[in-house]
């Protein structure tokens, strides 16, 4: 009896990872379909962040005049951290693709 009971738990141990590990793929592969969807916006924000157009917002920007309009992107440490943190998880990922590949 006492075998069949650690049979049980040991499956119902491995039943809670299996499903797991299902839904963080399925998670995962979500988030990478989204990456590589809005790869084209993301190359558009990078061409904004390097173009005189920018600098002439910052300036129209510092001059006051987009009241009330959300201005994160003018900020050149923001967007120069999400540069960061893009290469950042770049090389995390490929260090994890081992991980994935057992």
């Amino acid at each position: 009896m006492n075998g069949k009971w650690q049979s049980r738990q040991r499956v119902e141990q491995m039943e809670k990872i299996f499903n797991s590990q299902i839904q963080l793929v399925s998670a995962l592969q979500s988030l990478l379909e989204q990456v590589e969807t809005s790869q084209p916006a993301y190359l558009e924000l990078l061409d904004y962040y390097q173009s005189s157009t920018f600098l002439e917002d910052v300036d129209i920007a510092d001059r006051g005049e987009f009241k009330n309009l959300p201005c994160g992107v003018l900020s050149e440490d923001g967007v120069y951290n999400l540069l960061v943190d893009r290469k950042e998880l770049a090389a995390k990922l490929r260090e994890y693709v081992d991980f994935l590949d057992v």
